[in-house]
This record gives C-alpha cells, structure tokens and sequence, in this order.
C-alpha cells in the first residue's frame, strides 16, 4: 500500500463512528439551508411509512375470511365484547357459549367473579350469540351471564350474575361499522368481503406509493442542492488556499475529492433522509401492530436488538476506515490517470506504453484490494443479521405453533404475525445499508472538510494595505526561502531593487531560483527570511488582490482555459469583455491573424487546456492576456520559448512598446528576448552574482558568458 493511501488510513482513526463524525454533521447542517422542502420530503416519507404498515394489517383481516370460521364479523364481536368485559375472549367453543382467557382486573367480568378458563354464555341470546349479544348491548344496560368454571368439567355447577359492559368506546363503535359492512355470512360473502379489502388494499397502496415518490423526489433536491453548495465551498476554499498547499498535495487527490468523496457523501445523505426515517418508521409501525396482535410473540422476536446493534457497531468502524482508504486509492489512480493521458505524446514517442499499463495495474491492484475488503464488510452485515433473525423467529415460531395447536391463538393471528414479522426483515436490512453507508459518507466528508478546514491565503495575510500602482520602486531585501520539504534552499538571502519603469531581465542556469523570484512578487510563497516590499510596504502587509491587481504575468507553460479565444484575453477582468480591446491585444501579441481563422472566430471553441492550437499559438494568447490587462508591473516568465522566430520579432517590437513607462520583469533563455532591457540580473543556485548590461556581463561574468555561449548561442554586441 501507498504511503499515501496509509496515511488516510491512519487518519480514519480521529472518528469512530459515522453518527459522531464532526464533518458529516456539518453536512447535515448544511442541508437545513433547504429546511421547507426537507420537511415536506420527511413528512411524506412518515406518510407512506404509516399507509404502508395500514397495508400490512390488512393481512389479519383478509386471513379472519379464509382461514377462520369465525371470519371477520365474528373477530369484530369477540373483540368488542372483550374490550366492553375487561377480558379476552375465545373463539365460540363445541359446547356453547364462550371461553374466559383472560380477565382484567378491575373489569366488568372480574367484579362479578367469572374466572379465567369458565366457559360463558348470555341467557335469553335471541339467537345472536353470546359475543354479538355482549358487543351489541346498549350502554347502560345488563346482561344476564351464565358461567361454568372449568372447560371440560361438565359437571361443575353453574353460575348466572348480571354484569353491565362498559360503554362503547369510539374505537368499538367504529370497528362495529366496519365489520357489519365488511363481514358477511357463507362463502360468497366472504368473497365479496375479500373482494373489498384487496381493492381498499390496491388503493391504499397506490396512495402509499405517491407519498413515496413525492418524499423521495423532494428529499433527493435537497441532497443535490446541499451537494452543489458543498463542491461550491470546496471548490472555493481550494481557489484560495496558499501555493504551499499544493506543493505537498497531488492536484489529481483534490479532484477526486470533488468526484469521489462528494459522490460518497451525497449517497449516504441521500440513504440517510430517504431510508433512516421511513425504514425505521416502518419497523416501528409493523412492531407496534404486532405486539397489538401478541405481545408475548413479539418481544421475544426483538430480542436479537442488542445483538444486532453489537454487530453494527464493530463492522460499522472497520468500513469507515476501508472507506477512506478507497477514497484515497481513487486519488492515486486519478493521479496515475492524469499523469499518463496529459504526457500521452511522450509515452508514445518512447514506446513506454506497456510500462505506463504495469504503473497502473499496480495501483488498480491497490484499488481492488480497498474494493474488496469494503465489500467484505458490507456482505458481512446483512447475512448475519438474516441469519440472526432466521434464529430467533425458528424459536418463536415453534412456540406459537404450539399454542395455536392447543387453540390458544387462531390460525389468522399467527399467519397475520407470520406475514408481519417477514416483512419487518426488509427494513432493518435496510437499517443496516443505512449505517454501513453513513460510515462511508462520514468517510468522505472528513476528506472533504480536510481541504475546506485549511487557512486560505487572507486568512494567512496580515492585510491592511490597499496596494496602488508603483510609484517608486520593489525591493527583495535578504530574501530567502526553501520550498516545503525541500532540503535545499531555493532563493538564498536575495537583495534587488527594481525601480519603476524599469525593464530587469533574470537569466541563470535551469534551478537557480528565476521563477521563484518571480512567484514570490506575487505572494504564492512568503520568503522563509527577509522581505518583499513595495513601494516600501512589506507585501504581507497588503491584501492579496490589491497585490495582484497590480501585476501581469505570462507564463512558461501556457494555460489556456476551455473557452473562447475572447473569454482567455479578458480571463480575470470583472467587468463585460471589451471586444475592441480584445482584439488590440491580440493583434499586438501576434494572435489575430490564427484567431480569427478558427470556426467562430474570437468566441470559437479552443479545446481542452488549448488542444486546438499549437504551443506557439497558446502563448501568444498568453501574452495578449497580459497585454489586455495593462497592469503596471508585467512578468515574462520565458514567455517566447515555444514562439518561432518570426512571431518572436513582431512580439519583441510590441513587447518593447507594451513596456514603456512599466515595470517589466522579463525571465528568458533567448538573447533576443532581453536584450532591451535597461538591466540584466543574472542568478546561481538561488543567489544573484551580478548585474549590469550585456555586454558589461559579458566581459566579466563567466556564468553569464557560458549562457551566451550555450544558451543564448550569440556574441556580445560591440560597442559603437
């Protein structure tokens, strides 16, 4: 394994657990910014939660019609009377009348003495049955009662006493309703009851179903739109963080965080709103239904909790920490990617492409190893927790069977429990999807937020200075500094002042700090020892803007963004572009006359990173960019190298032009290029040994001459 890809290993340990995880809290918050539509998406997920179980408990139902005699008009009564009694009541024994189960203290039937396992029957019934006669009976009134204690002792004596029910409650009256209108005798009433609770069922159903869609629509915009905000943050940190930053950190590893990681968390966000309320809901709901049908069942099924939780727990740790080790494999392997695809040109001209294939599969073996061991934990949990559930309901299942047998429990009631409890595996499976995905979100997040928790640059600048075009002069005094976790410092105690209006030309061997120099002007490295001033203010003292809004620079390696030739002149200027001034500066940088024979011109399709142009043409675009934004103090980074002779000549005449009355700081391996300037610097192994003009250096710098004589391939001018 990659150190790197160790690294964040290593860092996975800062948060055992994804609820607990700081960063993925932070995500959640963010996605209050959308609290009306979140709340509307949550309220229709514990909608269809509620319809959903409703469904369900049309399971007890449809089985009172086919597999009791009593069916569902006769469950109604027995129910109702046992509500109105204070007792629970059997099914209609051979022998009439009805068997006490149970009787609750307190109860009509426990004040006038009836016991539990008496066989009961009403006096004077008119035919109705003991359990229609008692659930019908008016409030108020009484009923005489006639009771054998025992069930099988036909012997035992019988007992009569009068007992007033109490008086029907809401829940009775209305479940009397519905059995009246549902129940019917013989099998064609049955089927026409069956009939009505599958259609009430369908459209339950499909009302349950619309709620399901709309919350998980509405949840999903949030999640999309939090996401949004969450790549705007990072991507807006990232613009702003110092250049050190980047100097230890693979550019290719902060674009997959951007892909990667986000993706992560915008899955576990998505799991979290959409299955972590309404899965749980659902349990809870088809739990409370079944303890309502036998709470003795059901409490024994649940006890597989602790076990379970047990489960989650350990397995939820170990994903999160494989979770960010993937995350930060996807890095290297898009920093592999991008490495190979951007020197595709160089891999071909050196026959190398069975060496890149080998560099990869290295690192997609890293990829496959993270892969599988996520995947390992992940098929861990739901097996188990089945199997746990498998367990625990063969045990509960053998119980209830037996009761059923013994004619404790009807045969509609335990295939109503049955149905219920193998429909409770679908959501706590779903529970268990929840958290392993909340790990890997948390995961994510913590990588995410590490970039966004840097300090970007204003937050380092001590910045209360509002800089204003130079007036007098820049000066590096005893200006040294050494790149993070380099060794050897690149610039060493550097002192050189640069007036205004000056044109200042750097010259020196390949590493001699040339560069550096110049991206310390611009504040993308603070010198480690000594200062930068401006005008004689130290730059840390001013605003990073106002620093740079001062300055132009065109680069060694031309950066030409995916957009038109007009958007890459104007790139960086807030205002509207100026067409006019667009194409004045392309045509004094030499660019015009290939711009405007491109299909659309100014405004035409370039290509990725300039994919359409040649190197030439890509900086002379550069250098129109510098020009457009007429800052005072210009930077020419080798800007002529990748120009052929001609188009050098006419940008060296417009160069000069463009110079006047600016300061210009010109870096460059061609002699042609530097020649004009007022003054030549010239620089070894981060030092500067000497200043002067070319033919002055010439006659008695012996680096210089050796540049002239390699690198710039040319004599010295003779004087005149």
């Amino acid at each position: 394994m990659s150190g790197r890809i160790a690294m964040l290993g290593a860092r996975s340990r800062q948060h055992k657990g994804a609820v607990r995880s700081p960063n993925l809290r932070r995500v959640i918050r963010m996605s209050l910014r959308f609290r009306r539509t979140l709340l509307m998406g949550l309220v229709c997920t514990v909608v269809y939660a509620c319809l959903h179980t409703v469904g369900i408990m049309t399971a007890f139902p449809v089985f009172k019609v086919l597999l009791d005699k009593e069916g569902v008009n006769g469950w109604v009564d027995r129910t109702v009377a046992g509500w109105r009694l204070g007792a629970e009541l059997s099914q209609p024994v051979d022998a009439g009348g009805v068997r006490v189960v149970a009787v609750t203290e307190g109860g009509p039937l426990a004040r006038a003495g009836v016991s539990v396992d008496a066989r009961m029957w009403v006096d004077g019934d008119d035919d109705r049955g003991v359990l229609q006669h008692l659930a019908e009976l008016p409030a108020g009134s009484t009923a005489t009662v006639s009771w054998q204690a025992g069930d099988e002792d036909v012997s035992a004596e019988v007992r009569t006493v009068a007992i007033q029910p109490d008086a029907p409650a809401a829940e009775s009256r209305w479940l009397l309703r519905g059995g009246r209108w549902l129940g019917q005798g013989g099998a064609a009433g049955k089927l026409n009851t069956l009939t009505y609770l599958l259609i009430g069922l369908v459209v339950l159903v499909v009302i349950a179903n619309v709620f399901r869609y709309a919350g998980e629509v509405l949840l999903a915009d949030v999640v999309f739109r939090t996401m949004m905000d969450l790549r705007g943050l990072l991507y807006d940190r990232t613009l702003h963080l110092p250049m050190s930053f980047f100097s230890g950190q693979a550019t290719s590893d902060i674009a997959a965080r951007f892909v990667q990681d986000i993706q992560e968390i915008q899955r576990g966000l998505q799991t979290l709103y959409s299955k972590f309320l309404r899965e749980p809901l659902r349990a809870a709901f088809i739990v409370v239904w079944a303890f309502a049908l036998d709470w003795r069942m059901t409490l024994a099924m649940v006890v597989v909790g602790p076990f379970a939780v047990i489960i989650f727990w350990s397995v939820g740790r170990s994903v999160k920490k494989s979770a960010r080790r993937l995350l930060g494999a996807y890095g290297a392997m898009m920093a592999a990617l991008t490495s190979t695809l951007q020197s595709l040109r160089v891999v071909k001209a050196f026959t190398a492409e069975s060496h890149e294939r080998r560099r990869l599969r290295l690192v997609d073996e890293q990829v496959f190893k993270q892969q599988l061991k996520l995947v390992k934990l992940q098929a861990f949990v739901s097996p188990m927790m089945e199997t746990l559930a498998i367990i625990g309901g063969s045990f509960v299942i053998i119980w209830f069977a037996a009761r059923v047998l013994d004619n404790d429990v009807s045969m509609a009631k335990f295939a109503a429990l049955g149905v219920s409890m193998s429909i409770l595996f679908d959501p706590l499976k779903k529970v268990t999807e929840v958290y392993v995905r909340l790990q890997r979100a948390a995961g994510g997040a913590d990588r995410v937020f590490h970039v966004i928790n840097e300090p970007i640059e204003s937050e380092l600048s001590r910045a209360s200075v509002e800089f204003q075009p130079l007036e007098t002069s820049m000066e590096y005094v005893g200006v040294s500094f050494t790149y993070p976790g380099a060794d050897v410092p690149a610039l060493r105690d550097v002192t050189l002042t640069i007036r205004r209006g000056e044109t200042v030309a750097i010259v020196g061997p390949n590493g001699c700090g040339k560069t550096t120099l110049m991206s310390m002007l611009l504040r993308f490295f603070d010198p480690t020892e000594g200062e930068i001033r401006y005008d004689g203010v130290d730059i840390r003292d001013a605003t990073i803007p106002s620093l740079r809004r001062q300055i132009g620079i065109v680069t060694q390696e031309a950066i030409i963004f995916d957009a038109g030739a007009a958007d890459n002149i104007a790139y960086g200027q807030d205002e509207s572009v100026d067409v006019d001034r667009v194409e004045d500066a392309a045509g004094r940088a030499s660019a015009d006359e290939f711009v405007q024979s491109i299909p659309g011109g100014y405004d035409g399709e370039l290509g990725e990173r300039g994919g359409k142009l040649s190197g030439g043409q890509r900086q002379r675009l550069a250098i129109a960019r510098a020009i457009y934004r007429d800052a005072p103090v210009l930077i020419f980074d080798e800007a002529t190298s990748q120009i052929d002779s001609e188009s050098e000549q006419k940008i060296q005449l417009a160069l000069q032009d463009f110079a006047k009355d600016r300061t210009t700081l010109i870096v460059a391996h061609r002699l042609s290029t530097i020649k004009f300037a007022d003054r030549i610097v010239v620089m070894d192994a981060g030092r500067v040994v000497d200043t002067g003009v070319h033919a002055d250096l010439f006659g008695r710098c012996s680096i210089y001459r050796v540049l002239c004589e390699t690198q710039f391939m040319t004599e010295p001018e003779q004087p005149a």
